[in-house]
């Protein structure tokens, strides 16, 4: 089941992630990076936050070991009645934050962006910016909610469909703008164009929870959830805030850099926000994929103390990890300047800004590998209730990506800040692993290392060949969409993936039990 959870969710998220390129190449060819795309970017940073947060896995951490428990315990129907009880709470609470948020809007951009505000208009326009894509906030997280439910029952991919619904809605409005000059006009209609987004992902998973035969009754005005909680809403409660900072540490320390970068030039933060969409392909597909699909299984196989059965899906994440997040960062590493070339460099992004968005990407990808097992090892803490030891590892990550922010901005700008992240992913890494493996929580699994011996051999071999490749003359008549470099670019993407699973096949990555793919046990 582990290995098809992930193809399903994978492949849901690649097709929503190339959409999203998709989506930032027009906003780079129109809106470029300058003052109008960072005020863009921060209101854009804000409800992002929450979608990361909530729908990439903190809700789930928090809302499926409950309600597996009680739908094991008590049946459907006190399931739904439980789902409804958090979903009108939530509702009620969502709709006073967004208007307190919209009300102190230039403070929460003072705290964020504080950098702006020796920019009269920047930071008018990002406080404006910023009200217009705030709701999204409102109907993402009841989004996330009814997706992490219809998770428990194994609909994985009505949650996984809910991005390409916002970078569908997104690109339409970018469409509509094109022959648009006005770069404040298509910002403020791109931000309107997010809020609605959330409308419709609300829809969809709505109409997906009655296609299942959820019951959901939202009851605005019962205060019921406020008054008289029961056991199984107060630790509902007492493990969502943990998961959000626990599972988020990457998302905050993103929204730490992008503080500091407000004090840098125009542009820093556009080119941390494009690096980190390329370093989100391999993560979002890879790690969001892999730990949404981890904690319902792992939460089962902990429930009924099938502890070794535990283990050996906790081993097999990490294996997945490995396997396609090194040879992500290398190709990061070798092609950081041509990916971004291909992706952006067109109108309004110019080849400075695509040198110093490459740089960034570097100091990011350098942190990948880390990213993605993170996201692994947060699991099994919250697949045994307990989100506050991942909590004080983020703190703890936290801490250090702030100190190494301040030393390194001074002397590597943005770049510095990219550094500090990737750094800090590895330490928060590190200690969840060690914290699992001293508890006994998990029994590491020396085959691992065999993996990485493979993976690094075959990342080096794949290396070379993209070396070589990116050395080819292509006659560029022989095709009328992309130019010679970007044509070389692709094939050697292509020639890179294909030597380095030639490689790991005959190093012996055939015996990585790919007979999982087949069914559901």
């Amino acid at each position: 089941m582990f290995a098809k959870v992930i193809s399903i969710i994978g492949s849901l998220t690649l097709i929503s992630r190339f959409l999203g390129y998709f989506r930032d190449l027009l906003i780079a060819k129109m809106l470029g990076a300058g003052l109008v795309s960072d005020a863009f970017f921060i209101a854009f940073k804000l409800p992002n936050l929450f979608r990361r947060l909530f729908a990439e896995g903190s809700m789930n951490s928090a809302f499926i070991p409950i309600i597996s428990g009680i739908s094991q315990n008590f049946g459907k129907s006190k399931a739904d009645e439980f789902f409804s009880k958090i979903f009108s709470g939530l509702l009620v609470i969502l709709l006073f934050l967004t208007l307190i948020v919209e009300i102190f809007m230039p403070i929460i951009i003072n705290l964020i962006a504080p950098g702006f505000s020796s920019n009269p208009n920047k930071y008018k326009l990002t406080i404006d910016l910023s009200r217009l894509t705030f709701p999204f906030v409102l109907f993402i997280c009841l989004t996330s909610l009814g997706g992490a439910f219809l998770n428990t029952i194994g609909k994985f991919a009505s949650m996984a469909l809910t991005p390409i619904i916002l970078n569908t809605t997104i690109i339409l409005s970018l469409l509509i703008l094109s022959n648009n000059e006005n770069q404040i006009y298509i910002s403020k209609n791109l931000c309107a164009a997010i809020s609605i987004a959330g409308v419709l992902q609300l829809i969809w998973i709505t109409y997906n929870l009655r296609l299942n035969k959820i019951n959901l009754k939202v009851k605005l005005f019962n205060l019921s959830f406020f008054q008289r909680q029961k056991k199984e809403t107060k630790k509902f409660l007492i493990l969502l805030v943990p998961a959000v900072i626990g599972n988020g540490a990457y998302q905050i320390n993103l929204l730490i850099d992008m503080i500091l970068a407000s004090t840098l030039p125009d542009g820093s933060i556009s080119y941390l926000y494009y690096a980190d969409r390329i370093n989100q392909l391999p993560l979002g597909v890879l790690g969001i994929a892999i730990s949404t699909a981890l904690l319902p299984i792992l939460s089962k196989q902990i429930k009924k103390q099938q502890k070794e059965s535990a283990n050996h899906s906790v081993t097999n994440a990490i294996k997945y990890g490995i396997i396609f997040s090194i040879p992500s960062f290398f190709g990061i590493v070798l092609l950081s300047e041509d990916i971004v070339s291909l992706l952006f460099f067109r109108g309004e992004f110019d080849s400075l800004d695509v040198n110093y968005t490459a740089n960034a990407l570097v100091a990011l990808g350098f942190g990948l590998p880390a990213f993605i097992i993170i996201k692994i090892l947060v699991v099994p803490f919250f697949a045994n209730e307990d989100t506050q030891t991942p909590i004080k590892v983020s703190l703890f990550s936290m801490l250090i990506n702030l100190v190494l922010n301040l030393i390194l901005i001074k002397n590597f700008q943005h770049v510095g800040l990219a550094i500090a992240t990737s750094v800090a992913a590895w330490v928060n890494a590190s200690v969840l692993l060690s914290i699992l493996i001293l508890r006994k929580k998990y029994i590491f699994d020396k085959s691992i290392y065999k993996i990485i011996v493979k993976v690094l051999v075959s990342s080096f071999i794949m290396s070379l060949v993209i070396l070589k490749s990116m050395t080819i003359n292509i006659n560029s008549s022989l095709i009328g969409i992309l130019n010679s470099e970007n044509l070389i670019l692709v094939l050697t993407i292509f020639f890179g993936c294909v030597t380095y699973f030639i490689c790991m096949y005959m190093l012996g990555f055939k015996e990585f039990k790919i007979k999982l793919w087949g069914g559901i046990k």
